[in-house]
């Protein structure tokens, strides 16, 4: 009898945050604030934006996609809930979950927002 061995190749980690009970309400509909804050994500992380697409709905909320030579981070407020729902997805190999961890303690704070659930953090790539 054969054993077959697959190897896992990493395409880097996906982590799908939501963050709930937001006090920060100022920051959340504002399409400037949400920006502030993922460019410095990105500045902290030398992640590199090759473009923005953005827009600011009426009477609130907005929504945010940046498209990263490492891959994606997409934002989309809901004021009238008092939730945010995050992704980031970079195709860097970080060996765990620290830098994901960071960034949405960082995002529990700028936003004032509970923390409960701890995001999603999904490793992607090709078995």
């Amino acid at each position: 009898m054969t054993t077959t061995t697959t190897t896992f190749i990493s395409t880097g980690k996906h982590m799908i945050c939501d963050l709930h009970n937001i006090r920060n309400i100022e920051v959340l509909n504002s399409l400037s604030g949400i920006r502030q804050v993922v460019d410095s994500i990105c500045e902290e992380h030398s992640f590199s934006v090759l473009g923005k697409l953005e827009h600011q709905f009426t009477p609130q909320g907005c929504s945010l996609v940046y498209l990263l030579s490492e891959s994606h981070i997409s934002v989309h407020t809901f004021p009238e809930k008092n939730y945010i729902a995050m992704d980031i997805y970079t195709c860097r190999e970080y060996p765990d979950n620290v830098v994901y961890e960071k960034i949405y303690n960082h995002l529990a704070n700028v936003f004032d927002a509970d923390k409960g659930k701890m995001p999603i953090i999904i490793d992607r790539g090709i078995q």
